[in-house]
Order: C-alpha cells, then sequence, then structure tokens
C-alpha cells in the first residue's frame, strides 16, 4: 500500500513514527508531508526564520531517514495555515502523483490552529485529488482517512501495534528531545505507548481515529 502522513510542522509526526517504520518496514511506500517548516518555533530565540526553516527541514529529513519514509515540504507558513483551498489543492495535487490508499494527520479539535487547518485541508484535498480538471490524472480510489486519537471524538478507534518498530519511534523521540531538551522523559514517551498497548492486547501500540464505518481494514 501506498501510506502518507501529513502533519503542519516537523516533529507533529512524532505520534505516528512506529506506524509509518513499520509499513516502511514491508515493503509499503511511506510518504511524509509537512505543510510548513515551522520556522516560528520559539526553541530558536532570536535566529531569523529563515534560517529556522533550514534546520527544521534537515531535522524532517533524518527523521524520514529514520522511518525509511520519502518526504516532502510543502510552501506554507508557519501559524498561517488556513486549511483553504490553497493548500487543499497543493494536497490534491502530491495526493494524484503518490496515490495513497490511507492518509493519516492531526485530529480536527486540536488546540494549535495549524494542527487543525492540516487535518481541514486534508478533508479537502481527498476529494479535490479526483477532479482531472484541476490535478491532472485524478486518483479516485477510495482513500482510508485516520487522525490522532481524541476521547471525545465517538469514532471508531485503530489501533496498530508498533512493538517491532518501538525502537525507531524511541530513536525519534530521542533525536527531537535531546535538540528541544524537552522536560518529559523516554520513559514517559514509552509508557504511553505501553499503555496504549495495554488497550490493544500488545507490548507497545500507537492509536489513531477514523470516521468510516468500523468495516474499515485496520492500518497493518
Amino acid at each position: 500500500m501506498n501510506l502518507m502522513a501529513v502533519f503542519a510542522h516537523p516533529d507533529d509526526e512524532i505520534g505516528a513514527a512506529g506506524t509509518l517504520a513499520l509499513h516502511a518496514r514491508r515493503g509499503d511506500r511511506v510518504l511524509l508531508v509537512w505543510l510548513t517548516r515551522g520556522e516560528l518555533a520559539s526553541h530558536f530565540g532570536d535566529l531569523p526564520p529563515e534560517e529556522v526553516a533550514r534546520i527544521r527541514e534537515g531535522h524532517g529529513a533524518q527523521v524520514a531517514a529514520l522511518l525509511g519514509a520519502e518526504y516532502r515540504f510543502l510552501p506554507f507558513g508557519d501559524t498561517l495555515l488556513t486549511g483553504g483551498r490553497e493548500e487543499a489543492l497543493a494536497l490534491a495535487r502530491l495526493m494524484a502523483e503518490f496515490r495513497p490508499d490511507a492518509v493519516i494527520t492531526w485530529d480536527p479539535l486540536d488546540v494549535h490552529p495549524d494542527h487543525r487547518a492540516t487535518h481541514q485541508a486534508v478533508l479537502s484535498a481527498l476529494k479535490l485529488c479526483r477532479i482531472p480538471k484541476l490535478v491532472g490524472e485524478a486518483h479516485r480510489k477510495p482513500v482510508r482517512l485516520y487522525h490522532y486519537p481524541r476521547r471525545d471524538l465517538a469514532r471508531p478507534w485503530v489501533y496498530v501495534d508498533t512493538s517491532p518498530t518501538q525502537e525507531v519511534a524511541e530513536e525519534v523521540f530521542r533525536f527531537y528531545r535531546e535538540f528541544y531538551r524537552w522536560p518529559f522523559t523516554l520513559e514517559e514517551f514509552r509508557l504511553r505507548r505501553r499503555l496504549l498497548g495495554r488497550e490493544a492486547g500488545v507490548s507497545f501500540a500507537e492509536a489513531f481515529q477514523t470516521e468510516a464505518p468500523p468495516a474499515w481494514p485496520a492500518l497493518p
């Protein structure tokens, strides 16, 4: 299968790292897409946005290599995402090129406006990618849409057994944590995945929600 993951900023992908690595390891094509370069991140102090963008684009390249994924950055501004037509059309053209079977993205109610806008842009892109006059060769086959889970959304949950790629997810987390000096620990990161694994009856898991009926197949 072709699996596309669409996020707003480099490091947003941490919650799907094990799943993306799992699919890449089994031979699926995995494409990681960021709508911005996260150039306004406060961790960089007074460093000019263009320099921050360069650094974070490098982070994306390194993480994609760890995951075994292809990657793209789209040319939108940090904190300027709207979920509107321009962003959706850029994603739709990329979908028509990559032809995903499934897409993972942010949840629709996240506190960050860029994250919510990313979800909206993905929803629109899944429609626009079916229109030849917009994208050329249309991508018309069904695409399964998954997003990060929220307990307050009454949508089906999908658990992915990421036990085989837990070490890759930890490597991605460690890479970002060491650079940004995040206060939370590797053990806290593991605990979250252990708890999801307990719900799924496996050692480690990642979880997503879908707007589709439960009859849809799970990601693995």
